[in-house]
């Protein structure tokens, strides 16, 4: 928190950028090859000074009763591995498939008085970039969580998108007992 009040946004394009988890296949791999990708492409993007922070997003979710968190490993690998400093990354370990990894990304720039009046950048594999920037994805946040957790602004590759995060993301769902 004492890092945030110090950024100066007007040095970036964007507040933050967002980084959904990939689950592993087996019980012993701690990060994904697609999580690997995907903090790569974070860090890449880091690094070209496009956002002051990022947020990885994904709990303990693949394979069934892992132990490891997607969103712990990606920060691991990106201190180790990028050369991100620690004090850029926030953590979302609770999200459990895209639709939380894109809400509580929302909540995460809420909490944390990230400005919103620039947008942010989701970096991903190419696959699940056009996924969130589907229909079906939109559709399928409005039956699962009744709202869009964000506004489409614009495709900014076929691995990053650009969006607003939408202050609907802080409204909690009373009967989801892994609502954070």
């Amino acid at each position: 928190m004492q890092a945030i009040a110090k950024i100066n946004w007007q040095k970036y394009p964007y507040t933050a950028i967002v980084v959904p988890g990939a689950g592993g296949s087996d019980y012993v791999t701690p990060l994904s090859a697609a999580g690997r990708e995907r903090c790569a492409l974070a860090a890449d993007a880091y690094h070209a000074d496009k956002a002051p922070l990022l947020i990885v997003s994904g709990g303990f979710v693949h394979p069934s009763q892992t132990h490891f968190s997607e969103a712990m490993e990606m920060k691991k690998a990106l201190i180790a591995d990028f050369g991100v400093p620690e004090s850029a990354i926030l953590v979302d370990p609770y999200a459990r498939h895209t639709t939380t990894n894109m809400r509580n990304a929302a909540r995460e720039i809420f909490r944390y008085h990230i400005p919103t009046a620039k947008p942010v950048l989701v970096v991903s594999d190419a696959s699940q970039i056009h996924y969130i920037a589907s229909t079906i994805f939109a559709d399928r946040c409005l039956k699962e969580l009744g709202y869009m957790p964000y506004r489409l602004v614009r495709s900014e590759s076929d691995t990053a998108l650009v969006i607003e995060p939408s202050i609907e993301s802080l409204q909690q769902d009373p009967i989801d007992p892994l609502d954070p």
